[in-house]
């Protein structure tokens, strides 16, 4: 199911060059269309009933996944998936992500160690305490108990459509599992005013999902881990900000107070507390590269070049340089 949000390219007459039944091109226009990535995935959805409906397909049988134009699943994904959901236990999971392997600056290679990797730990900690979220591309769910439990529409109007989707599985007792051994590539930004523009939106999607707090905090379905983990993640724009604001005080005390702080030092005593707080700064960028290098060679996908892993650690703080603009 191709859906087209009456987009302004040439993407239909791309899509209508394709001669396959088993794509469905779905179209949606205006004053009806732009109201939310949340509706356009609705509209699919309400489609998909009815030709289940029509064919006489029981639900339990319907697999929901969720790619973005921009992706593309890898060569074992759908064996991956399909061995998933034989299990009719299983209900519900999401695909690690990464960015297509064709780096043009270093923006692209930062948000690659961030999905890829960085992203990857985060979900394999939240597969301990049952917090998996959904990550807006290369989502599954199996149709029945979704629909049983959310309804025919379980997609909301939040701008952080899969986290809020998320929630209402959680809330629901439908458990998000993760899936370690497949990934799903996605197109990486190269303008860091986009970067910012998207990263905007997703801090306002996180604002978007805190009318669900007063739920989750009265909800006796939720383990007392599971609310820790949706505080947390709930919180964290406003964690970040108070960081970077902390960060911006400290660093004006220190080079308003230069001298009082360190102008009793000699210079070899400065070098070496400078020289100390660098390397403590970078220490976790540092271990992060370190397992991007490596989750690259186990995926046997193209590796970065000797000056690039060299630099990654500052530009890892590059990126979160850039962040503070979105907050």
């Amino acid at each position: 199911m191709v859906v087209d949000d009456a987009s302004s390219d040439n993407s239909v007459s791309q899509i209508k060059q394709i001669t396959n039944s088993h794509v469905h091109l779905l179209r949606r226009h205006l004053p009806n269309a732009h109201t939310g990535k949340g509706d356009v995935l609705n509209f699919a959805l309400d489609y998909i009933c009815q030709i289940t409906i029509r064919q006489r397909v029981p639900f339990e049988k319907v697999i929901i996944g969720v790619v973005d134009a921009d992706a593309q699943l890898v060569d074992n994904a759908l064996q991956r998936l399909n061995a998933y959901f034989s299990s009719p236990r299983t209900n519900i999971t999401q695909m690690r992500v990464k960015m297509y392997p064709h780096f043009k600056n270093w923006l692209q290679i930062l948000q690659d160690i961030e999905f890829f990797s960085i992203n990857y730990m985060a979900q394999i900690m939240r597969m301990y305490t049952k917090t998996v979220g959904l990550s807006r591309n290369g989502q599954f769910f199996r149709l029945k108990p979704t629909i049983d439990k959310i309804g025919a529409h379980p997609w909301g109007n939040a701008l952080l459509d899969d986290y809020e989707l998320t929630i209402k599985m959680m809330l629901k007792k439908l458990h998000v599992d993760y899936m370690t051994d497949t990934y799903v590539y996605q197109e990486a930004l190269t303008s860091p005013k986009r970067f910012v523009r998207q990263r905007s939106r997703w801090v306002q999607g996180d604002l978007n999902c805190l009318k669900y707090l007063p739920e989750i905090i009265k909800s006796r379905i939720l383990s007392r881990t599971q609310k820790l983990g949706i505080y947390y993640f709930l919180l964290q724009p406003w964690l970040n900000f108070l960081a970077d604001v902390a960060i911006i005080i400290l660093t004006t005390i220190a080079l308003t107070h230069w001298h009082n702080l360190y102008g009793h030092l000699t210079l070899m005593t400065f070098s070496l507390v400078m020289a100390g707080l660098v390397v403590f700064s970078l220490f976790w960028r540092i271990i992060f590269g370190i397992f991007y290098y490596h989750d690259l060679a186990a995926y046997h996908e193209p590796p970065l070049k000797k000056h690039q892993l060299a630099l990654l650690p500052l530009g890892i703080s590059y990126m979160y340089v850039i962040l503070f603009l979105v907050l």
